[in-house]
């Protein structure tokens, strides 16, 4: 008879189990910086305190931000985890929320909304770095052409001969009209103006 109730225990713990149904549960929202910059292609991650043991099981779950900041992280849960904690967490930061299952089933897209708004700001895009190092290389031009020393006084004829010398490269030996040796050092060696025009110049009185 035990053995019976026993059975009878168990049948009716496994069928109550049965009906907890898990359900789909959205965090969508948008990732910006302190300067209100999109963060894009940034990965969303849900972490867990220490012993938070009900977090566990979405830990490492993630979503990649758009080039509008926008994210989507999906997971699946019953009602035994609403009201439960989680952290968002973007480069380094991290940001609270709160499971909200009443508030997920009243959207038509069971989507819950959370922005996010780092206190960090962006760095700086790629095309100012570029415009700010180019910048840099012309300054550094026009310094090592005001400390150059002046060039003496040739005749056209002398000059027009000069323009067609054919030199060789010291770097890497390439044949090379000499007016083009200076702009052939700064640009495929990356050697510094002054170094260049002083190369360029020790290169003629060799040759």
């Amino acid at each position: 008879m035990r053995t019976i109730r026993l059975w009878s225990v168990l049948c009716t713990l496994v069928l109550a189990s049965s009906l907890v149904t898990a359900e789909s549960y959205s965090i969508s929202g948008t990732a910006t910086y302190s300067n209100s910059v999109p963060v894009e292609v940034g990965k969303v991650q849900v972490e867990c305190e220490e012993f938070d043991y009900d977090c566990h099981t979405f830990r490492g779950i993630e979503a990649t931000t758009d080039r509008k900041g926008e994210f989507t992280i999906n997971l699946e849960l019953d009602d035994s985890y609403d009201g439960a904690e989680i952290f968002l967490a973007l480069k380094g930061e991290r940001f609270s929320h709160i499971i909200d299952l009443e508030q997920s089933r009243k959207t038509p897209s069971g989507f819950v909304n959370q922005d996010i708004s780092l206190q960090q700001e962006s760095p700086p895009a790629p095309l100012f770095t570029g415009l700010a190092c180019g910048g840099v290389v012309i300054i550094l031009a026009f310094i090592a052409a005001l400390d150059r020393k002046p060039a003496p006084i040739v005749s056209s004829a002398r000059q027009r001969t000069a323009a067609l010398d054919i030199v060789s490269c010291p770097i890497c030996g390439e044949s090379i009209q000499s007016y083009l040796l200076i702009r052939h050092l700064i640009v495929d060696h990356e050697i510094d103006p002054s170094e260049a025009s002083t190369l360029s110049e020790r290169t003629h009185s060799e040759e």
